[in-house]
């Protein structure tokens, strides 16, 4: 058989993961974005996202920020975990930090929602070593909310990072030492560097993972203002406004697209260099 004949065997076992890709992601999608340019009788419509960006402008806004306040945070804890690990094997830590992959989001929200509350396990253990008669809470706050989050992005950023650490070949750090680099001048200069779109990776899993939560925010966020999750969910349950819903979800989307854009961008740099 000629080498340039192409057998369609590779396709046919694509199809049905297509057709499934289709029905269940792009086909809702498409209806989505449809239903949220019309109105009750149908007709194209811009009063939706009128509404959305009227009654939830500053939720959004909250949104972006608590999402971008988590990746950022994220970013620091996993490569502080990843560098540690890297140089020196610690068991303890490397069991530990994995935790919270293995916890569903609803028990973190309810856990944390306990833990964080102001008579809650961590107020309670700070007041009793520390003598202190009353402490704030920091469940139902901006703050509780962000630390729930990194509790739950940090194993998984954390994983890809430290797989791109060790992925690299020691000669690089070897030769670092034996010219007089420190352990940081070592992460800053050579490992963050040769790792950055494993890095990338990481911090676009975050970004999208945390901005497309729901439990978290209703269980340990603050009532007002409140996630996009969270509104779309109450235009649905309690106005059973699906079109002003879908609106918002659009806007979600776009958000995460020009995150997308940007890395798509890079990597095609990244590989560029690369092939220079």
């Amino acid at each position: 058989m000629d080498e340039k004949e192409k057998s369609p065997v590779g396709f046919l076992l694509l199809i049905p993961a297509l057709m499934v890709l289709l029905l269940l992601y792009m086909y809702p999608l498409i209806r989505a974005i449809a239903l949220s340019f019309t109105d009750e009788m149908g007709n194209f419509t811009l009063a939706n996202y009128n509404k959305s960006f009227d009654l939830y402008a500053r939720d959004i806004l909250y949104t972006l920020g608590i999402t971008l306040v988590t990746v950022g945070v994220t970013f620091v804890i996993s490569i502080l975990i990843a560098s540690y690990l890297r140089f020196k094997q610690w068991k303890f830590l490397d069991y530990m930090y994995r935790l919270p992959l293995f916890i569903p989001f609803l028990i973190v929200g309810h856990a944390m929602r306990i833990f964080l509350a102001q008579h809650g396990t961590m107020n309670s253990l700070l007041t009793r070593i520390f003598r202190i008669e009353e402490l704030p809470g920091y469940s139902g706050l901006w703050v509780g909310l962000v630390a729930t989050f990194v509790w739950v992005m940090v194993p998984f950023s954390t994983l890809i990072i430290l797989g791109a650490f060790k992925a690299l070949d020691d000669s690089y750090i070897e030769a670092a030492q034996n010219l007089g680099s420190s352990k940081w001048r070592i992460i800053k200069d050579i490992l963050i560097p040769l790792a950055r779109p494993s890095i990338m990776v990481a911090m676009v899993l975050t970004f999208v993972r945390t901005i497309s939560s729901i439990t978290i925010p209703l269980m340990v966020g603050p009532n007002n203002p409140n996630m996009i999750t969270v509104d779309m969910m109450f235009r649905v349950n309690y106005f059973s406004d699906w079109r002003v819903a879908n609106a918002l979800g659009v806007i979600s989307y776009l958000i995460v697209m020009v995150l997308a854009i940007y890395y798509l961008r890079f990597m095609v740099t990244e590989r560029g260099g690369l092939k220079r």
